[in-house]
């Protein structure tokens, strides 16, 4: 070799066609949007982006580099253990509306990230406090830690059907359906929404554009809507609720009180 001449290790070449290599990207993407720093987390999404071609290597990289530690990364440790390992996980629990934390011990059946809003959630058997299934943020535990004790899980359950019906995450209550009647300004996210969101149907279209679509979900423990009343909210005048009669007018209500608030 020449003096000052130095050598090179030249970047892997993607074994993956455009369209894996798309489809690799898209869910690599997808798991950096969570914010999740944890370390191990991070070197996996190292590995994903490292099996790209340019440019979506370095892009991909350089945003998984940006990933922050933060406080809930012990607790994602301690779930992938507890899930994988049929290990029972004891925590802290803290509910979305609640102030005070309860003990819970988790039988782990499932880990999902929200549709709605990219957070990890566990679907699990709640032994101590609840002794049922439901569904578990993992921002809201705290001081977890691992039991000696295994489960297994049921051979019956099965996860897709069991949050398939959910607008979010809350999946015990009853179903319900609400039609809604879309302006024309925003009808075009509604009726792409429908191909990718089993939740939404778009079920008339009207001559001006306007459209009829049904929301599908489940409410709450006290019986409010609450995950489909947020998403409405958020439309504001572009979106009406028009049945069922109670839900429409929790909307009104709570289009009044923001009025009163911006008064």
């Amino acid at each position: 070799m020449a003096e000052g001449s130095t050598y090179r290790i030249p970047a892997p070449t993607s074994a993956l066609n455009e369209v894996e290599a798309l489809a690799v990207h898209s869910a690599t993407r997808l798991l950096v949007h969570t914010g999740i720093g944890e370390p191990h987390y991070r070197n996996a999404l190292r590995k994903l982006a490292a099996q790209l071609p340019e440019p979506a290597r370095s892009a991909l990289a350089s945003s998984v580099d940006r990933l922050p530690s933060t406080k809930h990364d012990r607790t994602l440790d301690l779930v992938a253990q507890a899930w994988f390992n049929r290990r029972v996980l004891r925590c802290e629990y803290r509910s979305a509306r609640g102030s005070q934390h309860h003990p819970h011990e988790y039988e782990i059946l499932y880990y999902e990230l929200n549709r709605r809003n990219l957070q990890p959630y566990v679907v699990a058997r709640e032994r101590l406090y609840f002794d049922r299934i439901g569904v578990f943020r993992l921002s809201r535990m705290r001081n977890a830690r691992l039991l000696r004790e295994t489960y297994a899980i049921p051979a019956d359950f099965d996860p897709v059907a069991y949050l398939e019906s959910a607008w979010g995450v809350t999946v015990v209550g009853e179903p319900v359906e609400v039609v809604l009647r879309v302006d024309p300004s925003v009808a075009s996210w509604f009726l792409e929404q429908q191909e990718v969101d089993r939740n939404v149907e778009v079920a008339s279209e009207a001559d001006d554009g306007s459209l009829e679509v049904v929301l599908r979900g489940r409410l709450a423990k006290d019986g409010d809507a609450h995950e489909l009343l947020a998403f409405i909210l958020s439309w504001g005048s572009k979106v009406e609720a028009i049945a069922p009669a109670a839900i429409r007018e929790r909307v009104a209500a709570e289009a009044a009180a923001a009025l009163q608030r911006y008064a």
